[in-house]
Formats: C-alpha cells, structure tokens, sequence
C-alpha cells in the first residue's frame, strides 16, 4: 500500500505513524475509537439494549435476545456519520480543522432465525471500530527540523465484524448466547509528511451473552473477547507486519417496563483499553522498524434509553450516554485526540405492511480537552509537547434502517 519513498528521516516517521496503528484500529464516537452503534434502535436509544428481548435492533448488542424472537428475521441500516474535530495548537497559530471526510458512512445487518423451540441462529455484520482524521501539513508547529517528516497527517481505518452467533432458551425466561468475532480490517491508513503507513488483516474472537426476564423487568449481559488482528501491510515501500490489539467489552443493564406504554433501560459497559500497551512493527527492512508505548486505561459508559409506544404501528425512541475516554494525557496523540462526551439521542420506528421502519439521530458532544505535556518532542510524539493544544470535538450521526419478519 506504498504512495511514495521514505523520507530520509524514515525511520523517525515510521515510528511515529506505525506507533499509532495500535489506537487507531481499536474505537470513533464513543471511547478511543469504538463505535457501539450496531443497529439503529441502539442508535436512537444511546445504545442501551442489552437488557431488552423485544426489540429485533437488540440483538447485535445481545445475541441472546434472538431466543425471544418467533420466526426469520432481518435487520438492515446505514448510518451518516458527520464528524467536526479541530485544534488550536499551543503556539498560539490558527484554529485548525481536521479535513477528514465530511460524510463517513457505516453499514449494519443482521440475519436470525429460529430452528425450534429452544436453539436460534444469527449473523450479525456491523463495523465496531473505525477512524478518520485528516491534518493538514504544518498543522503542529514542533514538527520541525528532523522531527518534519513525522507530521501525523491521514489516519483511516475502515472494518467490519462478521459475527454468528447461536441462542438456546433454556426455559421461558432464560436464553443463554454463544459466537465468534470474525474481525476483518479492509484498510488502515496511518500516514506522516515523510511516510505513508498501510495495511489490511484479520483476527477471531468470541462472545457470550444471557437474557433474563422476571416480569416487568429483564436483565442482560454481553461479553466480547479481545481480538489480535495480524496486519501485513507497507511502511512506504517497504513492507511490514504488526499485531493489532482491540479491546475486550463487557456490557451489562436492565430494563424496566411497567406498562405496553413505556420502558426504561439502564446499560453500564466497560472497555478493555489497557490492552494498548507496546506495540512493535517488524520488516526486513530496519528503517521501518518501530516500537510504541500507549498505555491506554480501561473505561466506562454510562447509559439509559427509553421507548414509548405512541400508538400500535409508532414508537418513539431517545437515550443519553456518559462516555469516559481510555486516553490518558501522558500518551496523548492527535491521531486519536480523545476525551470524554456527552451523548444524546432520538429515533422512531414505525409498522407498515409487515416492514418496520426505524430512524434515529445522535449527537456527540466530546469535552473541550487541553493538552499541555512537558515532555519534548521526540521520535515518538505521543504525550509529549509536539501535540499541546486546545482541542474541540462534535459528531452527527443520522441512521435509516428497516426489519422484516418472514
């Protein structure tokens, strides 16, 4: 994935841009680079579904809801992401705006069916990670002299999960879930002004998930493993191969729902960043080597989501999200400026001729973060002064999506 020879400072930027590969491939929007929106009932309820066995958005957050389901089902949407992202850097230059893509779409669809009384099957497809950032050369002034041709400048990631998964009841208000992870990485782009970083790979993990419910209430959990995913690729023209890390998710909530009205559900999960650690680069060729410390630290979302039935064919839909960000300041890097964020969400879903319609809306408010590190700049950039600055963050996401039950 070459576009042009090293610079003679190849070495400096292949540290600094393959040291990033690591944050960049695991979560945008929601902690580091992740994004929980997997279907768009979880987008218009904040992604608190864990806990809810009746709607179908449900099951890619908890493939043990499928078992409460009768019948073949899909579920298919699309959401428009619009991320705004800028700095103003500590010298006192202008505010900068990252000139990624404007409109940054993510796909999601799902299959299940139920083979009897107790065992279901599903195949879920959805993208759980993803990154786009653009600055523009000269964006970080400290990026001079030997340091210049290690300006961060594209970082992109696109990936999917392909996911199956089988449910078993294991009576009328238990379902237990079991599936693999199939992640499989389409593209990584982490260029500098001196190199360009690219690569394309794959790795397995596993999930587990329950449901339970006991009257009005109903309870779920969701567990997904750490996946390794090997990465070959090419430091400029020269290849290279590394391990990318993504973080474990372990999600847990309850819902309450008192009348055909309304429900409320409540949704705490917890994201394995400290997986981040060190992360080396290995080539033929030495100056494409690189090792990187990260050191990310685990973090929590905090989420509640309501739905009320307005009528028999309309829902309406809305959620608020706590986010805490896994970057801690001393390893802070603007290919991921990260900070925690305030979510909120609204959405809909409406019944017509055995379709269901489904829309949402989120909008994503990350705290104003400023960095102000000590440490000089260095080979590799991450927590030191190279990226001090003042850095703003929204996100629009737009969702359309529908479900059929055959």
């Amino acid at each position: 994935m070459a576009k042009r020879a090293l610079h003679p400072y190849s070495r400096i930027a292949a540290v600094c841009t393959v040291a990033s590969l690591s944050v960049a491939t695991a979560p945008a929007w929601a902690s580091g680079f992740r994004l929980p929106e997997a279907s768009i009932a979880g987008l218009a309820t904040s992604n608190a579904l864990v806990a809810n066995e009746k709607l179908l958005g449900a099951i890619p957050y908890n493939p043990a809801a499928m078992a409460f389901h009768d019948g073949t089902h899909v579920i298919a949407g699309a959401m428009l992401v619009q991320p705004d992202l800028s700095v103003t850097p500590e010298e006192g230059g202008p505010n900068v705006t990252s000139v990624g893509k404007d409109n940054i779409f993510v796909p999601n669809a799902a299959l299940t069916a139920r083979l009897d009384e107790q065992w279901s099957w599903g195949l879920l497809i959805n993208a759980p990670f993803g990154l786009e950032t653009t600055w523009p050369e000269g964006t970080f002034p400290k990026f001079a002299g030997p340091l210049e041709p290690a300006h961060p400048t594209h970082s992109n990631i696109e990936m999917l999960n392909f996911n199956p998964n089988a449910a078993y009841r294991v009576n009328e208000n238990t379902s237990l879930a079991f599936g693999l992870d199939f992640y499989h990485v389409m593209s990584v782009a982490l260029d500098a002004a001196g190199a360009n970083v690219g690569g394309t790979g794959s790795g397995i993990g596993v999930n587990l998930a329950t449901m339970h419910t006991a009257g009005p209430w109903s309870f779920g959990g969701s567990y997904r493993s750490a996946v390794d995913a090997d990465i070959d690729g090419a430091v400029g023209p020269a290849p290279a191969t590394t391990e990318v890390n993504f973080p474990w998710m372990l999600q847990v909530g309850a819902k309450y729902q008192p009348s055909d009205k309304w429900a409320v559900e409540l949704d705490i999960e917890r994201t394995g960043w400290s997986r981040f650690d060190v992360i080396e680069i290995d080539s033929p060729f030495p100056a494409a080597q690189a090792t990187s410390t990260n050191n990310w630290d685990d973090a929590n979302a905090y989420r509640i989501g309501g739905i009320y039935q307005l009528s028999d064919k309309t829902q309406l839909r809305l959620g608020y999200t706590f986010d805490e960000t896994g970057q801690p300041e001393e390893h802070f890097s603007a290919r991921v400026p990260d900070a925690d964020r305030q979510l909120l969400s609204v959405g809909f879903a409406h019944e017509f001729g055995g379709w269901t319609l489904e829309g949402g809306y989120m909008y994503v408010k990350f705290d104003d973060r400023t960095v102000d590190n000590t440490a000089p700049p260095a080979a590799d950039p991450n927590g030191t002064s190279a990226y001090n600055g003042e850095y703003e963050s929204n996100v629009n996401l737009f969702g359309l999506g529908v479900t059929k039950k055959f």
